[in-house]
């Protein structure tokens, strides 16, 4: 549920606050400000927090797996959309 509160809260930084996250993914992919693939998995990891956050019984809870591979995803959005771009910033500053 952390993830896709982090997927939510980084899109909404970026400016993305209008509809559903789910809108707001396809919006972002649609934008270009991330790709489709990305888009892909960030729905991966909001389906992946409705089972918990919706306290569906029937649910399993994830594996140990699944939860890195959530917890990957978000770390590598964070890292495209804020840490790449400041590091470009900077370098490019540094540059005669």
């Amino acid at each position: 549920m952390v993830c896709a509160s982090s997927v939510d809260a980084m899109l909404k930084e970026k400016n993305y606050k209008d509809g559903s996250l789910y809108e707001r993914i396809d919006k972002a992919a649609e934008d270009h400000l991330i790709t489709s693939e990305m888009a892909k998995w960030a729905h991966e990891v909001r389906l992946d927090a409705n089972d918990q956050r919706h306290a569906d019984e029937s649910a399993e809870l994830p594996t140990q797996a699944e939860a890195k591979k959530c917890i990957d995803f978000t770390t590598a959005l964070g890292e495209f959309l804020f840490v790449l771009p400041g590091r470009v910033a900077r370098g490019r500053k540094a540059t005669p």
